[in-house]
């Protein structure tokens, strides 16, 4: 099995980005494109529903909440709507310098070196509209 692992710094308390991960209305903001139209659902609680869904760009992921430590830690059991292979993804947070925070993704099981290339471009660009979201990265905006 292949995995990822892409991370990014962002200028926000690590209580900021934990929201912007577990918090429904939050989590749709950033994670795909203003476009996308997203919506989400996070049940944040063992087993709990972890979805986006974009009806106009036909995507949804459909992830269940299998561990998690506030605020630093969580991972899923993610998988693409009308998918059965399911894969790990864990979101980890560390509080860095000048309040910012480091956010590593790793992603876990994909089937094919293609499938982990897709979801590596897809991981890299929805980490800068996180980092965007909060004016870039620590330091570029001074």
């Amino acid at each position: 099995m292949l995995e990822l692992t892409e991370e990014a710094l962002v200028a926000a308390s690590v209580d900021a980005v934990w929201a912007d991960l577990t918090e429904s209305e939050r989590l749709a903001a950033w994670i795909w494109p203003p476009n996308f139209e997203t919506t989400a659902v996070v049940e944040l609680l063992e087993l709990g529903r972890w979805q986006v869904r974009s009806e106009s760009a036909g995507l949804a992921i459909e992830a269940a909440v299998l561990t998690y430590d506030a605020p630093e830690s969580l991972r899923l059991a993610w998988r693409w709507a009308g998918e059965e292979h399911s894969t790990d993804v864990e979101f980890t947070l560390a509080r860095a310098a000048g309040g910012a925070t480091r956010v590593v993704v790793r992603h876990s099981g994909f089937l094919s070196a293609d499938d982990r290339a897709s979801h590596v471009e897809g991981w890299s660009h929805c980490l800068q509209r996180l980092v965007d979201r909060y004016g870039g990265a620590p330091g570029e905006h001074l």
